[in-house]
């Protein structure tokens, strides 16, 4: 009687017995799950060097490149001929520092504006204000704190800084966070010249054809048929 007992209930225990082992291991809220998710990512992105790029910030709104000052003001007012380059370097994949190699600062935030910091690159790492995430928005880039997901780098028409946050903001004013990502030798008034002389095609005239073409008028030949008589067309009708 006991063999044929745990003859029949030994594949329930063994399910039972799965599905505790699997309540150990699964947390049982997803949240929870979803961070070891993301934690188990970013040791593995870490192990990938990080990705610098040479590149100029090209404001929407100002129509000029985003520029630092030796006293860190940090301003969108320059042209693309004085303008130098900005690094911006990717940290386990999904944070970004950026940096300016002329005047050895890295962009931050400080509690009202953006500014141009001294530091290494160890301590820049470790500032949250100096951390931003990369965002496309409409075909343009957009960097806000990793930390604080309404405080964008955005400039108005006269260069100076946005110093609210995006949620404070109208609507019209948020392509003022948006910029255009150039490579170090991209020429912006070179492609706009481009652009500018590009031909239009029009549509051709069709010629009227020369007179030697015309075809004769084809022979008049009568037909009688009964009382009526009529022309025949070239056609033959």
């Amino acid at each position: 009687m006991s063999s044929q007992f745990l003859e029949v209930w030994q594949p329930v225990f063994r399910v039972t017995t799965a599905c505790r082992l699997c309540e150990d291991i699964v947390p049982p809220d997803a949240k929870l799950l979803a961070e070891q998710v993301t934690r188990l990512m970013v040791v593995i992105c870490g192990a990938v060097p990080s990705m610098v790029r040479s590149v100029r910030l090209y404001s929407q709104c100002s129509h000029m490149y985003v520029n630092v000052f030796p006293n860190g003001t940090v301003m969108a007012r320059s042209d693309g001929n004085d303008q130098p380059n900005l690094t911006i370097s990717s940290r386990f994949s999904l944070e970004l520092l950026i940096y300016s190699p002329v005047q050895e600062m890295y962009l931050c935030f400080n509690r009202s504006r953006l500014v141009g910091r001294r530091l290494s690159r160890f301590q820049a790492e470790r500032q949250p204000n100096c951390l931003f995430k990369e965002e496309f928005v409409d075909g343009y880039n957009r960097y806000h704190l990793v930390k604080n997901e309404d405080r964008y780098i955005g400039f108005n028409r006269r260069g100076v800084q946005l110093r609210r946050g995006k949620s404070r903001l109208p609507e019209r004013l948020h392509k003022c966070f948006s910029f255009m990502k150039e490579n170090h030798d991209f020429d912006i008034n070179r492609h706009n010249n481009l652009l500018a002389n590009t031909k239009t095609w029009r549509s051709q005239r069709r010629r009227p054809p020369p007179q030697n073409s015309i075809k004769p008028p084809c022979h008049g030949v009568r037909h009688h048929h009964g009382r009526h008589q009529r022309r025949r067309n070239c056609d033959g009708t």
